[in-house]
């Protein structure tokens, strides 16, 4: 993943790398690696056309992102979820939670970055990235803590955890960087390029990637997926407002590690 920030070559050297491991740790097997290598010639299709036939392009697209969705919800085989904790209860009546890292997702944000988009990456003015993003990140954070405090999904519970060292990383790039390629730096990012001139289609292109990153949430709940469509429509904002995958993510995180830091994390036990 840090490869993405260097060069291509850094960063596919490193995936075929993170392959052969996988396989030789189990974490990956059967037919894992042909719907990596599917996922990544379907990326470069898509990236290919872009600038000769529109129809194929608009269909690889639709390809690629209906692709993409199925190996972000791990429902092709050969991909095993790697469980590092289980079952921390971090506050009192809280779910048990689990720290867990899974390969499809986060292949297909190197791809979407790595392949179709690699501008969307920052190689330099990260702190000025940063810095637009920071007032998004205090009100998106405001909102939707609000938000789930009134649904009653969580409370103010303030607590310092030394499993945030392992958590924060693996949130960071497992999770922020997986999500936001797919639904900002592709779903939004693409819809937003039928007509880069207009702030209706863009509006409309942040709209439909939130209201998507919500109903991928709807496994936790209908509060959590309101939640998440709210969040949603601030990371959207934020990469609206720099064009940089750093920005989505960067707020993305900061209202996760608000969440995990000061309040009831995952939610409430039934």
């Amino acid at each position: 993943m840090l490869g993405l920030w260097l060069h291509r070559a850094v960063w596919i050297g490193a995936l075929v790398a993170a392959v052969a491991s996988g396989y030789l740790t189990d974490a990956l097997h059967g037919l894992a690696a042909l719907w990596i290598a599917v996922a990544a010639l379907l990326a470069w299709g898509y990236a290919y056309s872009r600038s000769r036939s529109r129809a194929i392009h608009i269909a690889l697209g639709i390809v690629f992102g209906l692709y993409a969705l199925a190996m972000g919800l791990a429902l092709l085989p050969g991909f095993t979820r790697v469980v590092l904790v289980e079952g921390v209860v971090l506050s009192p009546g809280a779910l048990p939670y689990d720290i867990a890292v899974g390969f499809p997702k986060v292949v297909t944000g190197i791809l979407i970055l790595g392949l179709i988009n690699p501008a969307l990456i920052s190689r330099g003015g990260l702190g000025g990235v940063l810095r637009s993003a920071a007032p998004v990140f205090a009100i998106t954070t405001l909102v939707v803590m609000l938000a789930v405090w009134a649904m009653d999904y969580t409370a103010f519970a303030p607590k310092g955890s030394a499993l945030f060292l392992l958590w924060a990383p693996i949130n960071l790039f497992f999770t922020c960087l997986s999500e936001e390629a797919f639904f900002r730096g592709f779903v939004q990012h693409e819809l937003s390029r039928i007509d880069s001139r207009s702030d209706v289609v863009a509006l409309i292109a942040l709209v439909v990637g939130a209201l998507l990153f919500g109903a991928a949430h709807l496994g936790g709940g209908v509060s959590y997926a309101i939640a998440a469509a709210l969040a949603g429509l601030g990371y959207g904002w934020a990469f609206q407002r720099t064009q940089r995958i750093e920005a989505a993510m960067a707020v993305h995180f900061g209202v996760n590690a608000v969440h995990f830091l000061l309040f009831v994390y995952p939610t409430f036990a039934a």
